[in-house]
C-alpha cells in the first residue's frame, strides 16, 4: 500500500531537483551574457580611445553597477606607450573577462564555476 506515496516522495523530489538545475543553468546563461556585454563595452570604449587606461576603468565601473558582477579583467595588446598603456591605430586589442561563481541549491556543498568572456577590435586611435 505505502509504495505508491514513497514514488511520489521520490517523484517530487526528483522533479524539484531538475527544476533547481535549470534555474542554476538559466541564471549562468544570463550571467553569460552579461559577461559578453561587459566585454563588448570594454572592448568597444578600449578602441575608441586607443588605449586601456582612464576611459576604460571609467566605463568598468559603470558596467559594474549596471550588471552588478565584477569580473576580473585582462588585457593583451602591442602597446605604442608602454606606460600610457596607448596601442597604435589598427593594431589589436584582446580582452578577456574571467568572473568566478558556484553552483547553488544543492546543498552545502558549493561547486565553484569559472565563466569566461573575450573580445579584441582594432585601435581606432593614431598616436604620434
Amino acid at each position: 500500500r505505502g509504495e505508491g506515496y514513497i514514488d511520489v516522495v521520490i517523484s517530487v523530489f526528483v522533479l524539484m531537483m531538475v527544476i533547481v538545475l535549470a534555474l542554476n543553468v538559466f541564471s549562468f546563461l544570463a550571467t553569460k551574457q552579461d559577461m559578453d556585454y561587459f566585454a563588448k563595452e570594454m572592448i568597444f570604449t578600449a578602441t575608441a580611445f586607443g588605449r586601456t587606461t582612464v576611459e576604460v576603468n571609467a566605463r568598468y565601473a559603470e558596467l559594474e553597477a549596471e550588471t552588478g558582477i565584477s569580473p576580473v579583467v585582462s588585457w593583451q595588446a602591442n602597446y605604442y606607450a608602454a606606460s600610457a598603456r596607448t596601442v597604435q591605430y589598427g593594431d589589436a586589442i584582446s580582452v578577456t573577462l574571467t568572473y568566478q561563481t558556484t553552483l547553488k541549491g544543492f546543498g552545502a556543498i558549493p561547486i565553484p564555476i569559472t565563466l569566461t568572456a573575450k573580445h579584441s577590435g582594432l585601435s581606432q586611435r593614431y598616436w604620434k
